[in-house]
């Protein structure tokens, strides 16, 4: 099953986020797995038409963390909210794997743009603290946002943005002989 897949990999990033390894049922009920599993149940729900269900889960996310994740939001397995308060996405967003999203982001369309597209961000993309995300454009990997950003174009792989609007400052560079931890 899908969910199962994706919350595999949530639960894989946020261990690697951490300098040791809780117990299991710990990590579980961690107030920073819990809105991604409630984001990733409601999803599942609004996939089988069950609607009344979707809403209700969505809604708990809402009330219990302050995190509003559109039921139709297509979000890739790895995704971490390290602070899920005021995280706003968006049902025309599409986020790929390992990506970050801090405290107060808002991710999703501007007035009737979402008719021509999505907002696609790609993997391993880390957006900081009270970014803002707009339009029909695309975060390619590796790119950074920074904090309180407000992004209204396109941004290319490995690209690190800043300013309102944000603009490009440099690009990172990748080490791919990396050891995986």
């Amino acid at each position: 099953m899908k969910i199962l897949v994706d919350l595999r990999a949530d639960i894989c990033k946020l261990k690697n986020q951490w300098p040791f390894v809780p117990a299991m049922y710990r990590l579980i009920l961690h107030p920073r797995l819990l809105p991604v599993l409630l984001m990733r149940l409601s999803h599942a729900c609004y996939r089988q038409r069950w609607g009344r269900l979707s809403r209700l889960f969505s809604l708990a996310n809402q009330i219990l963390f302050g995190c509003d994740i559109a039921r139709g939001a297509t979000i890739a397995g790895g995704l971490y909210l390290p602070h899920p308060q005021g995280v706003v996405i968006g049902e025309f967003v599409r986020i790929g794997p390992n990506c970050i999203v801090h405290q107060g982001v808002t991710l999703g369309a501007r007035g009737e743009e979402h008719a021509g597209g999505y907002l696609d961000i790609h993997e391993e993309v880390e957006i900081a603290t009270g970014a803002k995300i707009l339009g029909v454009l695309t975060l390619g990997a590796y790119a950074r946002i920074g904090a309180n950003a407000v992004v209204l174009q396109s941004v290319p792989a490995a690209g690190v943005a800043v300013g309102i609007p944000a603009r490009v400052v440099k690009y990172r560079t990748l080490n791919t002989d990396a050891a995986v931890m």
